[in-house]
């Protein structure tokens, strides 16, 4: 009787851990990153703290998550060019926190802003140096190799980001979360052994 009782309580904490668990998703929009955070669909993470790190653990930025779980802030220019990637960890209270990582190869198409080059001080452009408007012929504008990409890279972004988060919402537990369900288990597996050696008296 008494292993069965023991053997209750393990399956209700492991339920337990499974339903408090909080989960992070965080995708590419444009040069922002945005993030979800939510314990299941119906709950989200309301005013969660989040974090930013780099690929060597410097803080880069904090925020909290708004009433539906989100967090947007801009990609740091720290990182843009640098070959680093992102750790985003958000931190729900109760020791509940998880992180996602957003890889360098990710970031690596977006490019950081390119600084204007100005005349230099007291000089001036002469007039052959200045852009001169034809008026007889049609104003074009043509874009870049690099612009046409980063204009298709923000287009496509925004299309699949719900795609990737309903693929990752199916996926279930990954193999941390595996990994410490089993040491749930083992763990009060062991309780069990404990009492069941244990002489009676």
């Amino acid at each position: 009787m008494r292993s069965c009782c023991l053997l209750i309580l393990m399956l209700s904490l492991t339920q337990w851990a499974w339903a408090h668990r909080v989960n992070i998703f965080a995708y590419l929009e444009g040069s922002d990153v945005v993030v979800e955070c939510g314990f299941s669909r119906s709950n989200p993470v309301r005013h969660g703290q989040i974090e930013v790190y780099d690929q060597n653990n410097n803080l880069l930025l904090q925020g909290q998550t708004d009433a539906l779980g989100h967090f947007r802030f801009p990609i740091p220019q720290e990182v843009l060019g640098s070959g680093s990637g992102l750790t985003i960890r958000i931190l729900a209270g109760e020791g509940h926190q998880n992180e996602w990582v957003i890889d360098n190869s990710e970031l690596a198409e977006i490019s950081a802003p390119e600084p204007s080059v100005a005349p230099a001080h007291g000089q001036s452009l002469s007039e052959s140096e200045k852009p001169q408007r034809i008026d007889n012929q049609p104003e074009t504008s043509s874009l870049s190799r690099q612009e046409l990409e980063e204009i298709i890279n923000i287009a496509l972004d925004a299309k699949l980001a719900p795609i990737k988060r309903a693929v990752l919402e199916k996926q279930g537990p990954g193999l941390t979360e595996i990994i410490g369900g089993i040491g749930w288990i083992l763990g009060l597996a062991g309780v069990v052994a404990y009492f069941k050696g244990r002489p009676r008296v």
